[in-house]
């Protein structure tokens, strides 16, 4: 029994032991990577020392492509990276290339992957090519991630990746990045390492490469900065954004993944590179062992979820008014706080007068996932809705918003960042749309015409070198001919899809807009576009360059220009060497976001006490001056429509208003009402009309007549309770009848008869109605 106690001990705490080697801290690991490992690598890689292949000792002399040394070294990768019991893939993309990867499954996310990398051949070609820095160093660290990393679990798969013929162009890495891209890979980050190893000068500088257009390369490099800092490596870190695109970090800018790229120092470049003396004696090895340990401390922080992302897909603009649920899915190894720690969306709203303060609303797990739901109160046509989401660990030693900024705990997020999503509630029109198949609606300098060789909707694109390359010294534009009313408008975005090869850092294009005919031109910035670096570049104005493979949709926000008549011009600037592909334009569309001055949500008409009562409601008004009441009647012969009264509006209010008007004296049979909506800058909407029958009940009247004193010409207006026999009649004050006006059968109802007096002379009459039994008697003055 003792010894099953013992037995039964022993388990548990081997497994205590496992479990904790399962769960390790990244400084552990940042600790585990050994400058001997790595040099052994190196040393392997580059002929230095013999290695065993499937049984055969082998010298890898060479890595170039067209050397049998460069299949050793694969099969060597291959035989390294299985020795740590991971899944190995030989994929062959070519008669001579190979790549070289393993995986290693998540145990909580293995459909989501971070990637270490780095290109295994070198060069010159020849017999002699050892490589030892590029790129047996990056190779090196990638095994030694593997050796370390191999030994625990992760939440997330991680991918250790060896590429061939990078040095013919990225071919290897961009199969792979092809491939992965068509099947729909959920690669979240990448980190290429490429040549890691000199440092000639003892300055310990490296320059980061990263893209903020291309997935979340800025955060995978903020996180790199971070664990140098952090964990004491202490490298000097130079970023390059928006990076170079020489290694094979950039195939994966091409899929918008995010990737970076580390490397040493460039205005410290390696004296042998590309030369048969490229060598391990020239490994600088303190400065090599820091960079390796870098990137390791970058993977397992990436790797081990200890960080905090939000994955979000923005609300669309629409016409929709209901409730509206937006998701998140918030990416993070560490507990999502709940209470006053839960996520929240906070939004505010703008229907004409200015921005609301944000109001927030918390997320709802879904099944007890990472992926939360908020639900944002549906809002009147005519609105504008911005907002961003915020989480925070249950801890509050973390808090993330998206976009990207802002800060505050317990609620996440209370500050807001100073960027939004945004969305429109309104009816949406096209205000201009192009399917670039031809150039009618486009003055050209140069250059830009319709090409068949690619497109999104067929048959053609625009680009501005259908021939070839672009030319050098160039300055190629396309202007838009008719100017766009931005005018009486919500909101308006510019919409057309893209790819583009551009030199970068020099050449650029932009997506230019005038608000003056074409005198000045003012640059737009996308969701694609980077900051100018001011060597041929206008410096920090928004463009586009280097790399970008595949079409993209970029939209930019119209907004600033409303109530502008806009033009629109699309330019390539090119300098003096280095031409390439340029840039295609597809599917050009501006679309609008209609105003709504105002939302009437119920119009009626009641009877009642011998009147009519109308009522109506608004759920929102904008600009709203107020409503002229308008009647006409069915069954008469006048049947054109009359105001009534105005009634005044509310200007603009986000919230509903009642209004009501009294007609106190109404037409008899079947009415008419409608309301005539005018806003403040003379635009009118009608609402209406509706309808009412009314039986009006009249009684016996006899009113002054007017105007009195007169001359000639007087009205006497009387009412008659209904239909028969009546008299209307003038008599002097001796009571003798001068004049009859009415005598005969009448209807009932208002009448008015009109007396010319022009015969009489100046004095005081009497005119009397008799209907029936009633019988009335008034006096009025003719004065001459």
């Amino acid at each position: 029994m003792k010894n099953l106690f013992r037995s039964i001990l022993i388990s548990m705490l081997l497994s205590v032991g496992i479990l904790a080697q399962s769960t390790p801290s990244v400084q552990s690991i940042i600790n585990q990577v050994n400058i001997d490992s790595l040099m052994k690598y190196v040393k392997e890689l580059s002929g230095v020392n013999p290695v065993i292949i499937n049984g055969q000792s082998v010298t890898i002399a060479s890595r170039h492509k067209n050397n049998a040394g460069n299949d050793q070294a694969a099969n060597y990768l291959m035989q390294k990276l299985s020795s740590y019991g991971l899944t190995v893939t030989n994929q062959v993309f070519s008669s001579t290339g190979r790549n070289i990867y393993a995986v290693q499954p998540g145990t909580e996310f293995p459909n989501k992957k971070f990637m270490i990398c780095g290109h295994y051949d070198s060069m010159p070609s020849g017999a002699i090519a050892p490589g030892a820095d590029d790129n047996a160093s990056g190779t090196a660290a990638v095994i030694e991630a593997a050796r370390i990393f191999s030994n625990y679990s992760f939440p997330f798969t991680i991918i250790y990746a060896l590429w061939d013929e990078e040095e013919q162009g990225l071919i290897g890495s961009a199969y792979y990045a092809n491939q992965a891209s068509s099947a729909g890979d959920s690669i979240l980050g990448v980190i290429n390492l490429d040549m890691i190893a000199w440092d000639s000068n003892n300055d310990g500088v490296a320059n980061i490469h990263s893209r903020p257009t291309a997935g979340n390369s800025t955060q995978i490099k903020n996180k790199m900065v971070e664990v140098n800092s952090q964990y004491g490596i202490n490298l000097t870190l130079v970023i390059k954004s928006p990076g170079s695109t020489y290694s094979d970090h950039a195939s994966f800018w091409t899929k918008n993944y995010g990737a970076i790229l580390l490397i040493e120092d460039e205005n410290d470049f390696h004296s042998y590179y590309h030369t048969v003396n490229d060598i391990v004696t020239y490994i600088n090895q303190p400065y090599f062992l820091k960079s390796a340990k870098l990137s390791l401390g970058t993977l397992a922080t990436l790797a081990m979820n200890l960080d905090m992302e939000i994955i979000h897909t923005p609300i669309a603009s629409s016409d929709n008014t209901n409730n509206i649920i937006a998701s998140s899915f918030i990416q993070t190894g560490m507990k999502i706080g709940g209470g006053v720690s839960t996520p929240r969306l906070y939004y505010r709203t703008n229907s004409g007068t200015g921005y609301s303060s944000f109001q927030s609303v918390s997320g709802t797990p879904v099944r007890a996932s990472a992926t939360y739901n908020f639900e944002i109160p549906g809002q009147p046509l005519g609105t504008v809705v911005q907002y961003y989401i915020a989480a925070q660990d249950s801890a509050s030693s973390i808090v993330t918003t998206l976009p990207k900024g802002g800060s505050g705990y317990n609620p996440p997020g209370s500050t807001p960042p100073t960027t939004f999503f945004q969305y429109y509630v309104s009816n949406t029109g096209v205000a201009f749309i192009d399917e670039a198949t031809s150039l009618s609606n486009w003055t050209v300098s140069s250059g830009w015409a319709p090409t068949t060789s690619k497109y999104v909707s067929a048959p053609s694109s625009f680009t501005d070198s259908p021939s070839g390359n672009y030319p050098d010294n160039a300055t190629l534009t396309m202007t838009l001919n008719s100017p766009i009313n931005l005018s009486n408008m919500l909101g308006a975005s510019l919409e057309f899809k893209a790819q583009w090869d551009i030199e970068e850092n020099y050449d650029y294009g932009q997506v230019l807009i005038s608000t003056n005919n074409g005198s000045t031109w003012i640059p737009l910035a996308g969701q694609y576009t980077n900051l100018g670096t001011g060597s041929f570049q206008p410096a920090n104005q928004p463009l586009y360059d280097g790399a970008q493979g595949t079409w993209i949709t970029e939209n930019i926000d119209l907004f600033p220009y409303l109530g502008e008549s806009v033009r629109f011009r699309f330019l390539l600037k090119t300098d003096q060497s280095l031409v390439k592909d340029g840039w295609y334009i597809d599917d050009i569309k501006i679309t609008t976001y209609n105003v709504v001055p105002v939302e009437l949500t119920s119009f009626s008409a009641m009877k009642t006490d011998g009147i009519i009562l109308l009522n109506w409601s608004t759920g929102s008004e904008l600009n709203n001056k107020g409503f002229y009441v308008e009647r006409r009647g069915v069954s008469t012969e006048n049947s054109t429509w009359t105001p009534l009264s105005f009634v005044d509006g509310n200007g603009t209010k986000n919230n509903a208003s009642q209004y009501s008007f009294v007609d106190s004296s109404p037409l008899s049979g079947e009415i008419q009402y409608r309301l005539k909506q005018v806003d403040f800058d003379g635009t009118t909407k009608i609402y209406g009309p509706i309808s009412v029958a009314f039986e009006k009940v009249f009684s016996y009247n006899l009113e002054q007549n007017f105007p009195n004193p007169f001359n000639p010409l007087t009205t006497i207006n009387f009412q008659i309770a209904k239909d028969g026999y009546a008299t209307l009649k003038i008599y002097d004050l001796l009571g003798r009848e001068l004049s009859a006006l009415v005598n005969g059968e009448i209807q009932a109802g208002h009448h008015a008869i009109k007396f010319d007096g022009s015969s009489f002379s100046s004095g005081v009459y009497l005119y009397e109605l008799i209907s029936g039994d009633f019988k009335s008697t008034k006096k009025f003055v003719l004065m001459k």
